[in-house]
């Protein structure tokens, strides 16, 4: 005796016949209407949510190539319209089709930069951006660069 509870033969017999149940399933052929009816549970059943993260990641490295591209342009035209001894003071906080962010250390740093913009500098921005209506917001803070790596 096996340790099903029923011989060892008995079982063996009990599977040979389920398996040769399956294979006459298989061969034989089945009504339209039916195989129609299996398609359509197929093809309706519950899908899994796909749960990768290649499509965040997609997305992510897209934004970030759409940042560098702004950014980049940005932060030249900056460097070529403000004066030398602002640009170590200041930094592009964000970059949008109508305005630029930039964030300044100090206020005295951020009196400078709005006199230079009042100057010509801004007039410089949109000529070089070709921008017409381009603002230009100052915040005051901390620069990315002295706030070093974050604690966890």
């Amino acid at each position: 005796m096996g340790s099903g509870g029923e011989p060892a033969p008995a079982r063996a017999k009990a599977a040979a016949t389920a398996a040769t149940a399956a294979d006459a399933a298989k061969a034989a052929p089945l009504d339209p209407s039916i195989q129609r009816t299996q398609r359509m549970c197929e093809r309706r059943a519950f899908r899994d949510k796909d749960v990768s993260i290649s499509r965040m990641v997609g997305d992510i490295a897209r934004q970030a190539k759409r940042d560098v591209e702004r950014s980049g342009s940005a932060a030249e035209a900056w460097r070529a319209a403000m004066p030398a001894q602002l640009i170590d003071e200041t930094w592009i906080q964000s970059v949008s089709p109508m305005q630029i962010v930039v964030g300044v250390s100090s206020s005295p740093a951020s009196f400078a930069v709005d006199r230079a913009l009042r100057a010509g500098a801004l007039a410089e921005l949109r000529r070089v951006m070709q921008i017409p209506g381009l603002r230009v917001k100052i915040h005051l803070g901390r620069s990315p660069s002295s706030l070093g790596p974050r604690e966890s």
